[in-house]
């Protein structure tokens, strides 16, 4: 066996391409369509990946993820409820090293108007618990680029929490 076989999943050719998120979420929502299932993994995902990223999970950062959910869903509350607390379970290894599988997979089944939702989303969410750490902003850039958005739409998502940003607090 060579040594990077040693760091591959089983002969499982998906568990290369999708999170380990994906694959609780899969076993939750088995009725979930596979669209439906990528989408709602990479926001959820992404979404606990920037609450968390500061290493400090707000109360308001976890209400407006299930509000933002709300929002951009068809999920019940109740499937909300559960797709958030199967993300945060998995909050350590979103820090880690599975947050391009959000990216990358949700880019494939989204548009580029749904793409830039999403990140304003974010900005939203980082600004939820009063400031929008520096750490939050440079892992919501990286999105933007993983998402081949371009700097301005960086910049206009960031527009809309500019009085929440610590970086212009002095």
């Amino acid at each position: 066996m060579s040594f990077w076989k040693m760091f591959k999943p089983s002969n499982d050719q998906d568990k290369k391409e999708y999170s380990q998120l994906y694959y609780e979420l899969k076993s939750q929502f088995p009725d979930f369509s596979d669209e439906n299932l990528i989408k709602i993994t990479c926001i959820a995902g992404l979404f606990a990946r920037v609450a968390y990223v500061d290493f400090d999970l707000d109360i308001k950062e976890k209400e407006h993820m299930k509000f933002a959910l709300t929002n951009m869903t068809e999920f019940s509350n109740q499937e909300i409820d559960s797709i958030i607390e199967i993300s945060l379970s998995h909050v350590k290894e979103l820090a880690g090293l599975e947050n391009h599988k959000y990216v990358y997979n949700l880019k494939e089944v989204i548009d580029k108007s749904e793409r830039f939702q999403i990140v304003e989303a974010l900005f939203a969410l980082a600004a939820s618990d009063g400031v929008v750490e520096n750490i939050e902003s440079e892992e919501i850039r990286i999105i933007v680029k993983g998402f081949d958005l371009s700097d301005q739409h960086f910049i206009a998502a960031r527009a809309k929490v500019s009085d929440k940003l610590k970086a212009l607090r002095g």
